[in-house]
């Protein structure tokens, strides 16, 4: 199922939006771990209903194949007269580069990459972001340890005051009052007070970003949804008629080699010795009936794709025009 350019941008937003958390990576820091995997793909069919929605698998495999599409990107820039803009650069510059590494051919007449900036982020290859990161992580453990340490002696100070004020009850003459006594008693209640208070801001603060990360998930998409999908439906338009006048184009050479065929056939009937020019000629005329089977079947898949694209982008219309209103 292919990703349009709309739809990999959104894979993209929410991808980063989830990176950020920690606590959603595995080990090597860039890949997702099961349970956001399953976030990100839920919420990328939310955001573009289709009649067969993706799996997981599916998104999993189109990120890992963009993080390769970036490395042969970062090859390409390093190269002697690369513009990322892709002009003034020669087919025989192209010829060079794909020489020394084939895969990055692809990139030919596709620059800029729209999807380089959020790699980048993602990848964390912006220096102020590593720099960021490495913080974070080693003030993380230090921060729990001295929480963990202030709690401990807090609880201390609280523990040694009631010995105190126990010890001075008992070698006086036994006369505080009740209110007194009640006093003394009343630190660890107060403790109990402030632990549950702590308890409950930090469970706001993380309900707070969880909302906080899903309301800019939703806006990332909302933002470049847009304009991604209008550039995705003239794109897929210009690729369909391309594939029309492609595939007329087999249809008539299809019909100029059978006539030939016939040709030799109506030779051959004249003659006991075979033909190695008929031979060959029905061999060319197979070769075009088997390109033309699945150049039948690639239009038949991209119609499909061009279908749901039509219908998201009416739906999108159609959402927009009620906004206004």
């Amino acid at each position: 199922m292919l990703f349009l350019e709309s739809e990999t941008m959104a894979l993209l937003d929410l991808y980063a939006d989830l990176h950020a958390n920690p606590k959603n990576l595995t080990n090597g820091g860039v890949m997702l771990k099961p349970h956001a995997r399953e976030q990100l793909t839920e919420s990328l069919n939310r955001s573009f209903p289709r009649e067969q929605p993706w799996t997981e698998t599916q998104v999993t495999v189109k990120f890992k194949n963009l993080r390769s599409d970036y490395a042969e990107l970062k090859w390409l820039c390093a190269q002697p007269g690369f513009r990322s803009d892709g002009e003034c650069m020669t087919d025989d510059w192209w010829e060079n580069a794909r020489k020394l590494r084939p895969k990055c051919n692809p990139f030919k007449g596709k620059l800029p990459w729209p999807f380089e900036a959020r790699m980048r982020e993602i990848l964390g290859e912006n220096p102020r972001q590593r720099l960021t990161r490495k913080k974070e992580k080693q003030q993380l453990p230090r921060t729990r340890e001295e929480g963990a340490r202030q709690e401990q002696q807090a609880q201390e100070q609280v523990i040694d005051l009631a010995d105190e004020e126990s010890g001075a009850n008992t070698t006086a003459t036994n006369t505080l009052p009740v209110a007194e006594e009640a006093a003394a008693a009343a630190p660890p209640r107060h403790k109990r007070k402030r632990d549950e208070s702590i308890e409950s801001d930090d469970s706001y603060q993380s309900r707070s970003s969880q909302e906080g990360q899903d309301r800019r998930a939703t806006g990332a998409v909302d933002g470049s949804y847009g304009r991604s999908l209008a550039r995705s439906v003239e794109q897929s338009a210009m690729a369909s008629a391309g594939m029309a006048r492609g595939f007329q184009d087999l249809i008539a050479i299809f019909q100029e080699q059978t006539a030939k065929c016939r040709v030799l056939e109506q030779q051959q009937c004249d003659t006991e010795t075979p033909s190695v020019a008929l031979a060959d000629q029905r061999s060319v005329l197979l070769s075009i009936a088997r390109s033309l089977e699945q150049s039948t079947r690639a239009a038949a898949d991209l119609a499909q794709g061009y279908r749901e694209l039509v219908r998201a982008f009416v739906r999108e219309s159609d959402a927009t025009r009620q906004q206004r209103e």
